[in-house]
This record gives structure tokens, C-alpha cells and sequence, in this order.
């Protein structure tokens, strides 16, 4: 491992899936895992962590990363799939309490999505080698889209006419969110300590969790990469800081808790 800083969750599965229902966007409720279940195994046996961004979906396979986008206000946030469920009716996944922050899902608890498949297990991303697939063009960006079979809908909620009339005709194009982010990336000496927010596996998480800290702490920020170069995997631990002392970091520890980061804690940044 080489760590550096710079200032930035049982069931079996199904047995037999076909290639479609691997790649097709699926439309419905998603909520959020309590914070009593940290800790718990999940259906994949790994223990459920509220500050990883992982999800349970009822098929796709363990490992699986999708993007579940809110359809209100368009937020997504990339997770993991390790655990099965969730086995109600309308509702297409669970997600962890890091991922519920990132898109705003705390207060409302419920909300619908759209969930997509990033990546496979495997490291393959879907569509690349799919028949009957249109190639949806945005900007330079290009994705593939299958047109058969339609886009899964679960929810039992009336929809309105023009969500209907969509899903009838064919797939709609597919918006995909842009912003852009002004970033000042700097060493921080390993000196001091820090409040420990959450670890991220997933690149793709790290600035909307950044942003959103950013806003309560600004300028107070901390990345530490760790890189396994071994297995090509890096690790991202988001922290507060630098402070003078451990009670100075206490002090932001508690006002963290109070804000919702209950799992975190205090680190002496001399030991990352």
C-alpha cells in the first residue's frame, strides 16, 4: 500500500439470466438500509458497512456496479451490489446510508429510480458486444441502449401518461448528468489529526462526497489515496482536518455525529 493525502452492505441468487435482463435499465422505488444492520453479513457474506456504497438488488450478481439516478431531481450515485432484496413489491434496490447522503434520500426515505448497470463483475461494461442495441450519442460521449426487450417497471404506482407512452414506443434517450468542478488539489503534510468520514472503493463517489463536506467544512477536506498495486485497486478515505490536536478533531467528531456521520472517528494522521 502507498497511502498519500491531498486536499479532496441471504438469499440465492437466480441460476439463469439471459444477456437482456444483464443490461436493461430497471424503474422503480429505492430506500436505504437502517443503521442498526451495520455490521451485519449480507447475502454475499460480506458485512455491511453504512459508510460503503454498496446496494442489494434480487439478481444481478454480486459485485455488479449500477448507477441509481433519482427520477426527481436526476442525483445518482454509483454502489456495489453484495446483498439480495429487496423483496417487495415496486421497490428495485436498497442502498447503503453513504449512497442515500450523496443523492439527498435521508429525509424522504423513499424514492423512485432508475437503476443501470456500469460494470459487471468480469470488469466488463454492458452493451459493448449486444444485438438489436442503438447507439445513443450525447456530445462525444456514446452509449448502448437496448431496444428489446423495454426498460423493467416495478413500481405499482400510476405513472404519468407521457412515462407510459415511453415505455410503449421504445426506450428514450438516456440524460446523462453533466457538471463540471473546479478543484484545487494540494499535498497535505501527515501532520495533526483527523475526524474519518468513510472509506469509498469507487472513484466515481469521491467528489459528490467531497462536494457535499466541502459545504459544511470548507477548505477542511482531506483524500488519502491508498493504492494496491498488486491487484490495481485503490482504496479512498475521506477525512476532516488537519487539526492541531485530538481534542480539536474530538470537537469536529462530535459536531459529525451530530450532522449524521455517525461512524466516524478521530485519526492521527502521522499513522496513514
Amino acid at each position: 500500500m502507498r497511502p498519500f493525502i491531498f486536499t479532496l452492505l441471504t438469499l440465492v441468487s437466480l441460476s439463469v439470466m439471459s444477456a437482456f435482463a444483464l443490461i436493461q435499465d430497471e424503474i422503480g422505488k429505492a430506500s436505504y438500509y437502517a443503521d442498526s444492520l451495520h455490521g451485519r453479513k449480507t447475502a454475499s457474506g460480506e458485512p455491511y458497512d453504512k459508510n460503503a456504497f454498496t446496494c442489494a438488488h434480487k439478481t444481478l450478481a454480486f459485485g455488479t456496479k449500477i448507477r441509481v439516478t433519482r427520477l426527481d431531481n436526476q442525483k445518482s450515485v454509483v454502489v456495489r451490489v453484495n446483498d439480495r432484496g429487496p423483496f417487495v413489491e415496486g421497490y428495485v434496490t436498497d442502498i447503503s446510508r453513504a449512497a442515500a447522503e450523496s443523492i439527498g434520500l435521508i429525509r424522504e426515505g423513499v424514492t423512485r429510480v432508475k437503476i443501470e448497470i456500469v460494470e459487471k463483475p468480469d470488469g466488463v461494461r454492458p452493451g459493448a458486444n449486444v444485438e438489436n442495441s442503438v447507439k445513443l450519442v450525447t456530445g462525444s460521449a456514446e452509449t448502448s441502449v437496448s431496444t428489446d426487450p423495454k426498460p423493467a417497471q416495478y413500481s405499482t404506482d400510476p405513472q404519468p401518461a407521457s412515462t407510459k407512452n415511453a415505455v410503449a414506443d421504445g426506450p428514450t434517450p438516456v440524460k446523462l448528468p453533466k457538471e463540471l468542478y473546479s478543484i484545487d488539489v494540494q499535498r497535505s503534510r501527515k501532520e495533526g489529526f483527523g475526524v474519518q468520514i468513510s472509506t469509498l472503493y469507487d472513484a466515481a463517489n469521491v467528489i459528490p462526497t467531497v462536494k457535499k463536506l466541502q459545504q459544511e467544512w470548507p477548505k477542511l477536506v482531506l483524500v488519502s489515496v491508498e493504492s494496491d498495486e498488486t491487484y490495481h485497486k485503490n482504496t479512498y478515505r475521506i477525512l476532516l482536518g488537519p487539526f492541531p490536536d485530538s481534542k480539536a478533531a474530538s470537537i469536529q467528531q462530535k459536531a459529525a455525529v451530530k450532522k449524521g456521520y455517525k461512524g466516524c472517528f478521530v485519526v492521527n494522521l502521522e499513522d496513514m
